[in-house]
């Protein structure tokens, strides 16, 4: 089954220090299912391999590396749908970042599980009716 995929998964597909058992169990899935993002998604892969640099966790060498990497994945990336002032809204309810709630929006509008590693967004998934990839 298709599902949608958080950066923070796709980083660790890509940047061994930051891979678990989960993330290698999701890229397995991944080799064989469709995967969609939401727009934010190249800015939030992006940021976390310029933090991981910065904090000296990888050098900027591999973080060039899984920048081609992760870009090299075939996703489909979807538009955000809800305006400001929704977001805001939806956000504030499951206790989510703007950022975590466009995932957790993507997954319930298309009604596929969400591949996630982040602590608040795993635990809005149940009481939203989404599953974890």
């Amino acid at each position: 089954m298709a599902f949608v995929l958080d950066a923070s998964v796709a980083v660790a597909w890509f940047v061994r220090k930051q891979a678990t058992a989960y993330t290698d169990r999701v890229r397995s899935m991944a080799k064989r299912e469709p995967l969609h993002v939401p727009a934010v998604w190249k800015l939030e892969v992006a940021n976390a391999l310029l933090v991981l640099q910065r904090r000296s966790n990888i050098s900027e060498k591999a973080a060039k590396t899984a920048a081609t990497l992760v870009g090299d994945l075939v996703v489909t990336v979807h538009q955000d749908r809800l305006a400001i002032p929704e977001l805001l809204e939806f956000a504030a309810k499951h206790g989510l970042s703007a950022y975590d709630a466009s995932y957790l929006d993507l997954a319930l509008s298309l009604r596929l599980p969400l591949a996630c590693r982040d602590g608040p967004l795993q635990r809005a998934l149940p009481g939203a009716g989404v599953r974890l990839a």
